[in-house]
């Protein structure tokens, strides 16, 4: 399956959080100002997929990327990108490339991120400790994949991966995580 262009998939989502009265959630889209911060800050342009993602929000305020991530705007790329590259800066193998950009945090000091000099790669992940723990699912192929998988679970209802989209009446738009649950 191809997954749509992220444009669309943000339009999913913004309906689906219309429908919960949350749309709110959602920041205004990125400027040109914004982007071109993010390009002199951090030295090296983002994925064009990650330009994409800012283009519909710059940063998700409320809304998470399945399980638990949220969407990072552009001041939090080059902060997460900062801590990141000084972090790991003097480890003699370092774990993390100043290439890769985040463009989600779990707000514990793991990103998902994709590498700016490798428009083909998949969706890459960093915790707190330098490791890496993304399933095989389809959905960690690209940004473009990610947004559509999480606006078809959203519309849908069905688990994603191990995932439930976030409940009717729970007031946090955080995913659920089952336990050993498999695509429905």
């Amino acid at each position: 399956m191809k997954p749509r262009p992220i444009s669309e998939s943000w339009q999913r989502v913004e309906r689906w959080l219309h429908d919960q009265e949350r749309i709110r959630e959602l920041a205004p889209p990125a400027t040109s100002q914004d982007l071109a911060r993010v390009v002199k800050r951090l030295g090296v342009h983002p994925h064009p997929d990650h330009v994409q993602l800012l283009l519909g929000h710059n940063g998700g305020g409320g809304f998470t990327l399945p399980p638990y991530y949220e969407v990072l705007s552009t001041t939090e790329v080059v902060d997460a990108w900062r801590i990141k590259t000084e972090v790991w800066a003097d480890h003699p193998y370092s774990p993390y490339r100043p290439h890769w950009i985040p463009f989600a945090s779990d707000r514990a000091g793991g990103v998902l991120y994709l590498d700016a000099f490798q428009p083909g790669e998949h969706i890459g992940a960093h915790d707190r400790e330098g490791t890496s723990l993304l399933s095989a699912h389809p959905m960690w192929a690209s940004l473009p994949s990610l947004m559509h998988h999480t606006a078809d679970a959203l519309e849908s209802g069905y688990t994603l991966d191990r995932y439930r989209r976030p409940s009717d009446e729970d007031d946090s738009l955080l995913w659920e995580v089952l336990p050993g649950a498999a695509d429905s």
